[in-house]
């Protein structure tokens, strides 16, 4: 798969609150920042702590705006929908090797 078909299988999977597809889609490394360098956190069980709570009926729903693909990086702007607030987000997704390898958040 090319960089930009993982990344929007993974918005497909997130939507469908489908986790462990989700988290297949992951580097067992992955870094996560918020923009530029602040790390978030990382790996496979730090993810599904952030999003099992989220993957529930009525929990988050994320639509792409926009979408930018340049070698091993796909750059979303994201409108991320929470029960109880919108966030919209410029989401940096490096892909290697057919898995998101890390993410930088750039957010409101």
């Amino acid at each position: 798969m090319s960089p930009i078909e993982v990344v929007n299988l993974r918005m497909k999977r997130y939507n469908a609150h489908d986790l462990e597809g989700f988290l297949a889609l992951y580097s067992p490394d992955i870094a996560i920042y918020d923009y530029p360098d602040k790390s978030f956190g990382g790996g496979i069980d730090h993810m599904r702590s952030i999003f099992a709570p989220l993957f529930v009926p009525g929990g988050v729903q994320t639509e792409v705006l926009h979408q930018i693909e340049s070698g091993g990086y796909v750059i979303n702007e994201e409108i991320v929908t929470y029960p109880d607030r919108e966030t919209r987000y410029v989401s940096i997704y490096e892909v290697r090797d057919g898995k998101i390898k890390s993410v930088r958040f750039v957010r409101d």
